[in-house]
């Protein structure tokens, strides 16, 4: 058996070489599919030979194609491999040069990196005034609430900021080559939006209109701090507020999905997972200056020769009014201030879907996206009363020198709220939006985006003003400092719900 098995091998070896060593046939010739006669009919066979191979690339010789994680597997290949040639190298679908030809991204194939710039027209929710700041009425009303004159010019509405500007910027990159594991840093600001109104004129000596700062004393009567009227003088007021907001959002992200390259309509889902810092900083303030008239105005007269006597002038005699517990003259200047800050800052986990779609040159993105965690919420108050004299004169001589002077606290910021409050607390944030857009060229794509943020709570100014005060604690005011007075309760972090959104204008680099 062993010496028939060695024969065996023998044989075969003998055969294989007589094969080899037969020479091929001329180009053109049929190749042999069995044994036939040499030409004139004698001599050996002629040698049967494969068709020539094609031979992959140096870093695929045996051409295999973008596996092992490195694209779609290869498509069938022609001649199929055999053991006279190396197998062909596919190429990804697109053409040479990887996904979507020479350099291009084609259909439906992820781009390596992408940086998106955008601006923003958004609209916010308005600042809430939940107390009246500014009245005015006929003069015996002075400005006091429910009283039958008495209007409410500023307060117990929202002041809406009308369009905001802004910019989103945006960069990201796959880091594996499959591009299914990659990172994006985010981030958007909106301007710093001021909104103001302005009344009166503190150069009116007469006192008209009547404007006021209502406010309920803390036994519950009405009452109001006049600013301009008659015996007064004039008075202008000035009530502003400004908004301004930013995010920044670094994240990871995951493809889920992704369709094959080469479909005409193409779409792919991501998994966003990161961190999120949001900012909302407003506030609200209140400036009014009064101008004290001149009071009444003294005759002189002179008794001149046979008893005649004879107006030979005047002398203005001063009206008076206490400011800070001191007692000032006209005409004076008073000026006082209340303001009203607050700074919402948010940090916490960003979770979110995002899906891209593609058909020809017509692109579609939406995404959704919550984040949960810490709104830190710091509420700033502070008002101040100043006053200044520039003194006046009669002839040569000095009647009066000049003085200035100042208090801490104004009306509904004094010394019962003045000061610096904190809070903590959960928040979840949501945030939706799409967009639609055209490719301007194989790695440029302008689009139009919609977005919406809400934020459940929220602490703005206009909630924190109140008008529930001492009036023992406001310097412009004859009751000021005195004894036995009640202090008003302490702030209250009053919650608001905010949402921000609008449409955005883009363009996509993508490579």
């Amino acid at each position: 058996m062993r010496t028939g098995l060695l024969g065996s091998i023998a044989a075969l070896a003998a055969g294989a070489g007589a094969a080899w060593g037969q020479a091929p046939a001329e180009p053109g010739a049929v190749p042999a599919t069995g044994v036939v006669p040499a030409a004139g009919g004698s001599g050996p066979p002629a040698a049967a030979v494969m068709p020539p191979g094609n031979f992959g690339p140096p870093y695929d010789p045996i051409g295999i194609g973008p596996v092992g994680g490195f694209g779609p597997p290869p498509g069938p290949m022609y001649p199929m491999p055999g053991p006279y040639a190396s197998q062909s190298y596919q190429p990804a679908p697109g053409g040479p040069g990887g996904p979507g030809g020479a350099g291009g991204l084609g259909y439906g194939a992820a781009p390596r990196w992408w940086v998106d710039g955008e601006y923003l027209l958004w609209f916010n929710k308005g600042q809430p005034l939940r107390a009246p700041l500014l009245t005015t009425s006929a003069a015996a009303d002075m400005g006091v609430i429910g009283q039958a004159s008495t209007t409410v010019l500023v307060g117990q509405e929202r002041i809406g900021y009308n369009a905001l500007s802004g910019m989103r910027l945006k960069a990201g990159f796959f880091g594996d080559a499959d591009r299914r594991v990659g990172f994006e840093l985010g981030g958007w600001f909106t301007e710093d939006k001021l909104r103001s109104e302005s009344f009166g004129n503190a150069g009116n000596t007469a006192g008209i209109p009547v404007l006021a700062r209502p406010i309920v004393d803390v036994n519950q009567t009405s009452a109001a701090v006049v600013l301009s009227g008659p015996g007064i003088g004039g008075a202008s007021a000035v009530v502003s507020t400004r908004n301004s907001s930013f995010s920044i959002e670094p994240v990871g992200v995951w493809n889920l999905y992704r369709s094959a390259p080469g479909c005409r309509t193409a779409w792919s889902v991501d998994f966003l997972a990161g961190y999120r810092f949001l900012e909302l900083r407003e506030n609200l303030e209140v400036v009014t200056n009064t101008t004290l008239n001149s009071g009444l105005v003294t005759p002189v007269f002179a008794t001149g020769p046979f008893g005649i006597v004879t107006l030979v002038g005047a002398v203005p005699v001063p009206s008076t009014t206490v400011v800070g517990g001191v007692t000032v003259v006209s005409p004076t200047t008073v000026n006082v201030v209340d303001s009203f800050r607050t700074f919402n800052h948010f940090n916490g986990a960003t979770l979110g879907l995002r899906s891209e779609a593609r058909y020809g040159v017509v692109t579609t993105s939406s995404f959704v996206k919550v984040s949960l965690g810490n709104m830190h919420q710091r509420l700033e108050v502070s008002g101040s009363t100043s006053f200044a004299d520039a003194g006046s004169t009669f002839g040569t001589l000095v009647t009066r020198p000049p003085q200035v002077g100042s208090s801490v606290g104004g009306v509904l910021a004094n010394a019962s709220n003045i000061g610096r409050y904190n809070d903590d607390r959960f928040s979840a944030i949501t945030e939706v939006g799409g967009t639609m857009g055209v490719a301007l060229t194989s790695g440029l794509t302008g689009y139009v985006g919609l977005n919406l943020l809400y934020i459940p709570e929220v602490i703005r100014p206009g909630g924190q003003a109140t008008n529930v005060v001492s009036s023992a604690a406001i310097p412009f005011s004859s009751s000021f400092g005195a004894a036995g007075g009640v202090r008003a309760p302490r702030m209250i972090f009053d919650q608001d719900d905010y949402w921000l959104g609008g449409v955005s204008f883009g363009l996509r680099l993508s490579y």
